[in-house]
């Protein structure tokens, strides 16, 4: 669906840090900044792009008045939902490569959760790295409400979050959880005043970006492949990454800064 204000992107980019932070801003207010087709093509352009950009070192994703997500847009469902069901499941294949996007991005992705963050606006929060959320915020994996089931990855990342049972409980009884609560379970890593969120999220990415890049790339690749690697794989995976890594300037930045005592100023190379 199209974006409510005339000739402004559901999706805005932009940028902090001198460009080493990407910021990408939901853009629907009107609708609690609800997905159709045409968000989750232009989401997944930014990151396409942000993926070739090396100067980009952490992704900050969140939403404009005070909202996160409301989820899937129900004002268009019916028209989709009409399609035949080749077209129907190919345009939700299609647009799904976003949370595929944010999973295999190699930097790190901040969600600033605010307000509702609800079914596949959940999905696309959870396929972020970090999660932080304001006091006022609501997060449901609320399919069931309208009939539908779990969809944008949901399935595959919320039992990764949470374990299985507590995922099954949340698909299948539809509530919705308080921030407070959405911690607990593990949805959200930070809570913060509402109006702190801006501040604190962007301070958060601002930390990840003096980071180390070639080691913080490997590290987000070696936590979601130990999901499905055994013990000894594993090991010899971290290994080659580590032995690798030693040959970067990084680590000799990163060991001469540490004998210096003073912070390290990371290239990338």
């Amino acid at each position: 669906m199209a974006s409510d204000a005339p000739n402004e992107a559901s999706v805005l980019r932009g940028e902090l840090a001198e460009g080493r932070i990407a910021t990408l801003t939901l853009n629907r207010p009107q609708r609690k900044n609800a997905l159709g087709p045409e968000e989750w093509q232009q989401l997944s352009q930014a990151l396409h792009d942000i993926a070739r950009d090396p100067t980009i070192r952490v992704v900050l994703l969140r939403g404009s008045g005070g909202a996160f997500s409301s989820g899937g847009d129900l004002s268009s469902m019916p028209e989709r939902i009409a399609w035949p069901l080749a077209v129907r499941t190919q345009q939700l294949v299609r647009d799904a490569k976003v949370i595929r996007q944010l999973v295999e991005l190699d930097r790190p992705v901040v969600a600033a959760i605010e307000g509702p963050c609800m079914g596949a606006g959940l999905s696309l929060a959870l396929a972020c790295d970090l999660r932080i959320a304001a006091e006022d915020a609501m997060l449901g994996a609320v399919f069931h409400r309208v009939g539908l089931s779990a969809d944008f990855g949901l399935s595959w990342l919320l039992p990764r979050i949470v374990g299985p049972s507590r995922a099954v409980e949340l698909l299948l009884c539809a509530d919705v959880l308080s921030a407070e609560a959405a911690k607990q379970c593990g949805l959200v890593h930070r809570i913060t005043p509402t109006a702190a969120l801006r501040e604190q999220s962007e301070a958060w990415c601002l930390r990840l970006a003096a980071g180390p890049p070639l080691a913080i790339a490997a590290s987000k690749r070696s936590l979601q492949r130990a999901l499905t690697s055994d013990l000894d794989d594993q090991i010899e995976w971290e290994a080659q990454v580590q032995a690798a890594l030693g040959k970067s300037q990084d680590v000799g930045e990163g060991i001469a800064a540490f004998f210096a005592k003073r912070a390290a100023k990371f290239s990338g190379h």
